[in-house]
């Protein structure tokens, strides 16, 4: 009997606690959490340099991209290029620069209105290629355009969003 009673609390709390897991937010709780707290304090975060801003990390890509990489970014369409290189040098900056957890740059990012991971890697993609292709950066107007697109995004997201009733008339 014991057996069958643990047995059921162990599914009631797997049935309560599941749909709570699953949830996400597009802005993370940061203010309280003392991980990020002490990494956008940080120069550097396991090893590698952490930019402060923009300028700083058009300067750490340059570093780091050879000029073939350059070249073939200069022939890249604006409209496509972050998508395109969002599993590449995306999520090197991603990983490497410690978005997910915070960093110095992440905040700087997060201050610019820009929560949502894709969209960091996608503006710092496009606003790269805008750097090497010697073009003007407009970094505040591109943020405005992608925080744009994540809130239709989430709007169609919750309009196309079901709720469950009961109807207690039949």
């Amino acid at each position: 009997m014991a057996k069958i009673i643990s047995f059921i609390l162990i599914i009631i709390i797997v049935f309560f606690t599941y749909p709570i897991m699953a949830q996400q937010t597009d802005k993370p709780k940061i203010s309280g959490d003392s991980l990020y707290q002490s990494n956008i304090k940080k120069t550097r975060l396991y090893g590698v340099y952490i930019p402060k801003d923009i300028p700083e990390a058009m300067a750490e890509l340059d570093k780091l991209s050879t000029q073939e990489a350059k070249d073939l970014l200069k022939k890249g369409d604006e409209a496509t290029i972050g998508k395109k290189l969002r599993f590449g040098v995306g999520r090197w900056m991603e990983y490497n620069w410690n978005f997910q957890e915070g960093s110095r740059f992440s905040h700087h990012l997060r201050e610019k209105g820009l929560w949502h991971m894709d969209d960091m890697v996608e503006y710092m993609i496009v606003l790269y290629q805008r750097h090497v292709k010697s073009l003007p950066l407009n970094e505040d107007i591109l943020a405005e355009e992608f925080i744009k697109k994540r809130k239709i995004l989430k709007k169609k997201e919750l309009d196309h969003s079901t709720i469950d009733t009961i109807d207690d008339k039949k």
